[in-house]
């Protein structure tokens, strides 16, 4: 067999066919194609679905103002209200390894209020 031949096995006319072809059929599909309409409402379905308003609120005042200021910037409120029953010593244990650990912006004189209110709140005295 002709080298020459071999290689120009495929005319530069066949290519262009072939990719007429191939752009044809891309066309065809685009205009084919149908974009989703939104979906429509149940009727037969209850009241619409909406997230609960707000989260479980904390002692306003006092109390819980330490709690705001510093354990908020991470965790949730309804985080804070889940949390185990620990005695003042696991709590002091967690401010501090809050602090020292990830860092958090707790100042050492703020650390008493924080452990009093969660054990007052979440502990087991």
């Amino acid at each position: 067999m002709n080298l020459r031949r071999f290689q120009s096995g495929i005319s530069s006319r066949g290519v262009f066919r072939a990719v007429l072809a191939l752009t044809g059929a891309l066309v065809l599909a685009a205009a084919t194609t149908t974009v989703p309409e939104a979906p429509k409402a149940n009727p037969h379905a209850a009241d619409p679905w909406v997230l609960p308003v707000g989260e479980p609120a904390l002692p306003e005042g006092e109390p819980a103002a330490p709690i705001r200021r510093h354990c908020a910037l991470c965790h949730s409120f309804d985080y804070i209200a889940t949390q185990p029953r620990l005695s003042r010593t696991g709590w002091a244990a967690s401010v501090e390894k809050m602090r020292a650990k990830y860092g958090a912006p707790i100042p050492t004189n703020d650390v008493p209020a924080l452990v009093s209110y969660l054990v007052k709140h979440h502990g087991k005295e």
